[in-house]
């Protein structure tokens, strides 16, 4: 059984009207008159299978659309016909409608689905339902929706599907049922609906599922495929018309009515190609451009750009309509300017090397009279077409103007002409002159005729050269040159070449019509390369003669825009010429000497061309400078009356060589050293030979006879006599010169002490240690204290004191000492035996080692008391003396005893002992 909705009702009694909303709801009244009846009533339906409804699209090229771009709208109808007969829609009545439904996308097709249906059946009603008010929403780009293709018919690959009835049959002429009209923008509905519906449903004729009660049986149709629509663009269509609207024939490389197909959204109008100023059509009319206009309606002021260009609105109103008039004009022909580049050796320069831009100058003259027609506030600059490039043909910059035809103007003159030429040159030229350096022209490259179409004859160059100085450039900063001279007759600030114009001349002027000029062969400019100038100066940056096999001045050209100079050698380290020596500094490249100086001797570098190229080498003239040592060969101390045999080195410290070199005692020669008698001179590497010496030569220099080169040494040994008193210091102080200034050293040389040897260390140590010899002594009963032995060879019979002298370098510093057991061949004194040297006054000296040494008295140890078992003793603590290097401890020779315990030695043994001292320093 089937049921139908009545409604429903609250309580126990159902009202004449029952409620129909399908979600019943109501507040309770607590009085067992609560509960809820619906209400349905059985009736007879007819059964209707599920059917999918395809509908695709296809552009113009007969290719598939993307289905998803397009919106498919509908809403589902239910529907019931009361008035017999139920095809006029006053019959019908909705029963229900659900709106707003979006068709899906599936395998790029629109899909309107209706699931299994059971629609009421009766005797005097029909029912039925279907997708209803079916909207298209087509993108922008595309003006129109159609059944057919634009043959009338339809694509084998998309053909129209078979329709068949209730029963089967294929129906004929159903195509204008499915075609579509525009809705208002860019949607559109069917066009042919059926009439069995309410005026505000448009209910397709062959999408319907009808219940009559005519037959009583389900009808609906059956569509065997996709529905397929075609789609049409829009487009912009171009026109060109007259003021007057009227279409006149389009300039060469323009169709009239050309159509572009407008294919995205958004999308922008480019007109393909550059509208011309002026055009000669085929019928022989020239006509001048307006401007030009988008859409329907001419506007007050056209766009004058000469290639349109706009944003579509895709509201028919985007047609491009292209305005020129009918002028009056003078047909110039095609002219050719050429301009060709020579360089120093007079050969064709890559033409495509060198830059020519230029601009397309047009402009007007409003002078009224012949005086006023050149000068620039009469002219003003119509259009400036900026940035041409010159190409390069034949190894030629050409500048080419096309067959022209201008307007005659009846109350102005024209020009047209290229403006604000620049040549840029390569980085390594510097100068660009239309004449060669003789200030002509070379015999290959002559100065062109130049012919006016007003004259018979050419102009011809003269000696005045009235012709190519208007040819002739000058810098315009960097590596641009421009134009010295150009014509007045244009606004200060367009620079026109004098015979590169074509004027079109005011009729009111009386001048002729027109006027330009061909030249019969190209123009040549004549090219300088920049240079590196090779620079030799001193450290003052006075230019002074260069090493042998380089040239003061030498110019090297730059030949490429990555021109690397490197020196044709390396730079010498010095070179001597005119008698002066010189020194490599290094070199810098420019004109400012930086703070450093490059060292390498082969100066390389990137130029810039920025006129800071050139490489300057400083050399700095040697002064011959010297140094001298003088070593002692023989012992430091000398006998009185001994000779002393001295080295001195004389090395020379600069890069000049030492020439006229002597030798000769200086004022800090010690009278007890004898002067020698000759000198062996040996240079480095060289032969010895002796050299006297007199008296006369000692003072004033004793001449070597040796030059000594750079970096070498010479030396220079002598003998003297040494006379002088014990521990006497005695110096030898010499001084060398030549061609250098005089340097000075000295060495010394100690006379022998009578005591004690004395030998300096070289570092830390001691100079002089004391022997203590206690002679021949008794053994005794009792424990004895001896005193040291009295002999004449022995510290002068006790007159002389025993010492012990030190050098230490460091702050820090203390001394100990211990005693070993005295022993003899075959016995031992005990270990209490004592060696007794009583408080040591101490001395610190001054200048030591020279003849001014000074001893200076610095203070006293305490009583030194040494046992015999090796135990140290501290003699002076850390620090206890500073401000020296050397000290000396003098023992007073009656205070020096040995301590013997009672009935201790052997007769006739000789007993020795060692006494160790040690000088502990630290930082």
């Amino acid at each position: 059984k089937t049921y139908k909705f009545k409604g429903w009702y609250k309580g126990k009694t159902k009202p004449n009207t029952l409620t129909t909303t399908k979600t019943p709801s109501y507040p309770v009244t607590y009085d067992d008159n609560d509960d809820l009846n619906v209400v349905y009533e059985e009736i007879k339906v007819l059964e209707f299978p599920s059917r999918t409804y395809q509908f695709g699209f296809v552009d113009e090229s007969g290719k598939r659309v993307d289905a998803s771009t397009i919106d498919l709208t509908y809403d589902n109808w239910y529907g019931i016909g009361t008035e017999p007969p139920n095809n006029i829609p006053s019959a019908w009545a909705t029963t229900k409608i659900e709106t707003g439904i979006k068709a899906n996308t599936k395998n790029n097709l629109k899909e309107i689905t209706y699931p299994v249906q059971s629609l009421e059946t009766n005797s005097k009603d029909s029912f039925q339902f279907s997708a209803v008010n079916l909207r298209y929403q087509l993108p922008r780009i595309y003006k129109s929706i159609s059944i057919q293709n634009q043959q009338g018919g339809f694509d084998a690959a998309y053909p129209y599907p078979s329709i068949l009835n209730p029963s089967g049959a294929e129906i004929n002429n159903t195509p204008q049922y499915f075609e579509l009209k525009n809705n208002g923008g860019q949607e559109f509905v069917f066009n042919r609906t059926t009439a069995a519906a309410p005026e505000n449903v448009q209910l397709p004729f062959y999408l319907r599922y009808v219940s009559s009660f005519l037959t009583g049986k389900a009808m609906y149709y059956t569509i065997q495929g996709p529905i397929y629509y075609y789609l049409t663009n829009r487009r912009v269509t171009e026109n060109f018309v007259d003021a007057n609207g009227t279409k006149i024939t389009p300039p060469t490389g323009f169709t009239q009515g050309k159509q572009t197909v407008i294919n995205s959204d958004p999308y922008t109008f480019k007109q393909s190609g550059t509208l011309p100023e002026t055009y000669k059509a085929s019928n022989g009319k020239t006509y001048k451009f307006k401007g030009w206009y988008k859409g329907k309606t001419k506007p007050n002021t056209l766009t004058t750009t000469k290639a349109p260009s706009y944003p579509v609105t895709y509201d028919d109103n985007d047609d491009l309509n292209v305005v020129y008039e009918e002028i009056k004009v003078f047909d110039f022909p095609a002219l050719t300017y050429q301009f060709g580049f020579v360089d120093e050796s007079g050969k064709r320069v890559d033409a495509s090397t060198i830059k020519l831009t230029y601009d397309n100058w047009h402009g007007e003259g409003l002078a009224t009279n012949s005086a006023d027609s050149n000068k620039p506030d009469y002219w003003k600059t119509v259009s400036l077409e900026k940035g041409k490039v010159a190409p390069t043909k034949n190894n030629l910059k050409e500048i080419a103007y096309p067959a022209q035809s201008l307007e005659i103007l009846s109350d102005r003159s024209t020009q047209y002409s290229a403006a604000n030429l620049t040549f840029t040159l390569p980085n390594y030229y510097e100068k660009i002159s239309v004449y060669n350096k003789s200030g002509t022209f070379d015999i290959a490259y002559p100065f062109p005729n130049i012919q006016g179409n007003d004259y018979s004859e050419p102009f011809v160059e003269g000696e005045n050269k009235l012709l190519s100085r208007n040819f002739e450039l000058k810098n315009n900063g960097s590596q641009s040159f421009i134009f010295n001279r150009t014509t007045t007759a244009t606004p200060i600030d367009i620079q026109v070449p004098s015979y590169l114009r074509k004027v079109v001349h005011n009729p009111n002027l009386g001048s002729g019509v027109a006027t330009y000029l061909t030249i019969d062969k190209p123009v040549y400019y004549y090219l300088t390369n920049r240079k590196v100038t090779e620079n030799f100066v001193d450290t003052n940056g006075t230019k002074i003669t260069p090493p042998t096999g380089f040239t003061q001045g030498n110019q090297i050209p730059m030949t490429s825009n990555t021109f690397k100079y490197t020196s044709a050698k390396a730079l010498p380290a010095s070179y001597t010429t005119g008698g002066k020596t010189y020194i490599f500094q290094g070199w810098y490249k420019g004109k400012t000497k930086p703070n450093t100086l490059t060292t390498s001797t082969t100066p390389t570098y990137n130029t810039t061309f920025d006129g800071n190229d050139d490489m300057t080498a400083m050399y700095k003239e040697e002064v011959p400078k010297a140094s001298v040592a003088l070593t002692r060969t023989t012992a430091e101390t000398v006998t009185s009356g001994g000779n002393v045999t001295w080295r001195a080195t004389i090395t020379n410290t600069s890069q000049a060589p030492l020439t006229t070199a002597t030798i000769k005692k200086s004022t800090a020669w010690t009278t007890g050293l004898a002067a020698p008698t000759a000198m062996i001179v040996t240079p480095a590497g060289g032969t010895a030979k002796t050299v006297p010496v007199t008296a006369t030569t000692w003072t004033n220099g004793v001449s070597l006879g040796t030059d000594i080169p750079v970096g070498k040494s010479a030396t220079v040994q002598f003998t003297t006599k040494a006379t002088g008193t014990a521990g006497q210091v005695l110096r030898a102080g010499i001084t060398t010169s030549g061609n250098y200034s005089g340097v000075s050293t000295s060495a010394t040389v100690r006379v022998k002490d009578n005591d004690q040897a004395i030998v300096t260390p070289t570092a830390e140590g001691f100079i002089s240690v004391p022997t203590f010899n206690f002679g021949q002594v008794g053994v005794a009963g009792s424990t004895q204290q001896h005193g040291l032995k009295k002999a004449a060879d022995y510290y002068g019979n006790g007159t002389r004191n025993p010492y012990l002298r030190i050098k230490k370098t460091q702050p820090n510093w203390s001394l100990t000492a211990h005693l070993s057991q005295p022993k003899s061949a075959t016995d031992s004194l005990p270990t209490a035996t004592r060696l007794l040297l009583g408080a040591a006054p101490v001395s610190s000296f001054s200048n030591y080692n020279q003849p001014t040494e000074l001893k200076n008295a610095v203070g006293t140890t305490s009583a030194i008391s040494l046992n015999a078992n090796n135990t140290a003793t501290r003699i002076i603590a850390n620090q206890q003396f500073t401000g020296s290097n050397i000290y000396q401890l003098d023992f007073t020779f009656n205070n020096v005893k040995l301590e013997v315990p009672a009935n201790q030695g052997v007769k006739g043994q000789q007993y020795q002992a060692a006494i160790t001292w040690n000088l502990v320093t630290g930082p």
